[in-house]
């Protein structure tokens, strides 16, 4: 089959189906993305990005393994000679081969399958680097696409998201896509509508409250599927998230090494939430939000069991950013404040203490449940109306801190 590409060329696929469905999985990890892009930030001035020529093709296989690979056309049977793709483990075994081939340059290089980026902080140290991943490169004859690379820019489009030295934004491409969506009018047209926003609900904070309408609909069960209904609610919904995405400041800041991080958390009967910030000369640079509905067991909990799974489970989200980081946690549940220096009477609330010692928490402040930046809007919310408005997936959102905030430190 040929795929039609954006560029107007044609790609090759097999159909390959049953050789995948007993094939044994390679277990090689692809690098996780929201790592990737993070570790873009920490102050690159420089960056160029690498195409491979038809990657997949440079990688050749096994004389024994090249029979599995045939396929059958009007003009004859044919087998293949490099890595196709469609095959179930081509992606993992590409990743190896590029993982392998650039481990000497992963101190400014990240290899995402065919996809390589190069970062320096000065446009000499760049060509430095540079030169160094182009002679791995031509170690092992990998040849590289001119027409799709981009050499020493200082803005550049990676795995949906525009980066430079100072943020990190959705790609506008990306947003005019989403933008031209039609309202839905089934199930799965509204699914793939909120399912476009996933990747980019960690820009709006209040993505979860303005989603919650469409949720509502989306969330049913196998037999309740044919009542899919589409009204109004949704229909504002619809392009209140829209307009969102044309309106607020879409971009978050990478942190600053040097100074702590604030991690502000709150939980109510329905969900929990953080918000990951830094004060960067007197202001507070957003870093990350999270957000995430309770189980039914959770919700059981009691309100300091309930705080405690907030934070515990904000540094577990947020972990890539915060493992070996001072952190500043702030809570609107005062008796918290002493989690760390003392003993808590309650077995779940001490089990989770245990299971954060490994984050460098510098102090637990309280702060005034009225100048919380976390999305307490939820507790506006009685629980029997709004259950079936929120889940895993969608949770809660956050508000604006104020500065102006009180805080009282417990050391």
């Amino acid at each position: 089959m040929l795929i039609k590409k954006k560029d107007a060329s044609f790609r090759f696929v097999v159909d390959y189906k049953r050789l995948n469905a007993i094939t044994i999985k390679d277990s090689y990890p692809l690098p996780n993305m929201e790592d990737t892009i993070q570790k873009l930030g920490k102050g690159f001035s420089y960056f160029s990005k690498l195409d491979l020529k038809s990657g997949f093709y440079q990688i050749p296989i096994n004389q024994c393994d090249k029979e599995k690979t045939a396929f059958i056309t009007p003009f004859g049977l044919y087998q293949f000679n490099v890595l196709p793709m469609g095959l179930r483990n081509s992606p993992p075994t590409f990743q190896k081969v590029m993982t392998e081939t650039l481990k000497s340059c992963r101190q400014f290089c990240l290899v995402y399958l065919d996809d390589i980026i190069v970062f320096s902080k000065s446009f000499s140290e760049h060509m430095e680097h540079l030169k160094l991943v182009f002679l791995a490169l031509q170690d092992k004859n990998l040849v590289l696409n001119p027409p799709k690379c981009e050499l020493a820019v200082q803005q550049i489009d990676y795995l949906g998201h525009t980066i430079n030295k100072n943020c990190i934004m959705p790609m506008k491409e990306k947003i005019d896509t989403i933008l031209q969506i039609q309202e839905p009018r089934t199930l799965a047209q509204a699914n793939r509508f909120l399912g476009s926003l996933g990747w980019y609900r960690k820009f709006l904070p209040h993505f979860a409250d303005v989603a919650a309408p469409i949720h509502t609909v989306t969330n049913l069960t196998k037999p309740n599927r044919r009542k899919f209904k589409w009204q109004k609610t949704q229909s504002d919904a619809f392009h209140q998230l829209k307009q969102m995405l044309i309106t607020e400041p879409l971009f978050l800041h990478y942190p600053v090494d040097d100074l702590p991080l604030i991690l502000t958390t709150d939980a109510s009967d329905i969900g929990i939430g953080g918000v990951l910030q830094q004060e960067v000369k007197g202001q507070l640079h957003n870093l990350y939000y999270y957000s995430q509905v309770m189980t039914p067991c959770e919700r059981k909990y009691s309100a300091i069991e309930k705080e405690a799974l907030a934070i515990y489970k904000c540094l577990n989200r947020m972990r890539s950013f915060v493992l070996g980081r001072n952190i500043i946690i702030r809570t609107d549940h005062c008796p918290l404040c002493s989690i760390m220096q003392k003993t808590i009477k309650n077995a779940r609330v001490n089990r989770i203490t245990h299971l954060i010692q490994e984050y460098n928490i510098d102090k637990v402040v309280h702060i005034r449940g009225r100048y919380n930046c976390l999305p307490d809007y939820l507790s506006r919310y009685s629980k029997e109306q709004y259950d079936d408005l929120f889940d895993i997936e969608y949770g809660l959102a956050s508000k604006n801190y104020q500065k102006s905030s009180t805080v009282t430190s417990y050391n």
